[in-house]
């Protein structure tokens, strides 16, 4: 199974809108003691109302704006297109839910090393 960007499921959804903001986070800072991963992964798999207006309000912005302005409108395109059905943060997930955020995550995850692997074997350079 591969990314999915059809499936509505919101558990699937915001994993992979997390995985978008780590990514975000990535290119914006590099390597980093602590990651949004280690401080926000729980909290947004069980309960994303906590944890996702402060990603997408403080974080969100604030590691977007360091980008280069291709790669900032890729993400906020790519945001946007995952919010696209999300009508709320849920108060919590249930056990199926957060499985599939994990599933969304490691999905959109590898969709991006996908394109980048494919990129390179090309012989062009990964720009984002």
């Amino acid at each position: 199974m591969s990314l999915d960007p059809q499936n509505p499921n919101v558990g699937y959804r915001l994993g992979r809108l997390f995985a978008v903001l780590e990514r975000a986070q990535a290119l914006a800072s590099g390597d980093l003691n602590a990651t949004i991963r280690d401080r926000f992964y729980g909290a947004a798999s069980a309960t994303p109302v906590t944890a996702f207006p402060y990603l997408l309000n403080k974080l969100a912005p604030h590691h977007l704006n360091k980008l280069a302005t291709g790669q900032k409108i890729r993400l906020e395109n790519l945001i946007g297109q995952i919010l696209e059905t999300v009508t709320q943060f849920p108060a919590h997930l249930n056990l199926d839910d957060q499985g599939w955020f994990a599933i969304g995550y490691y999905h959109q995850r590898q969709a991006k090393k996908s394109s980048n692997n494919q990129t390179a074997d090309q012989g062009a350079p990964d720009h984002d």
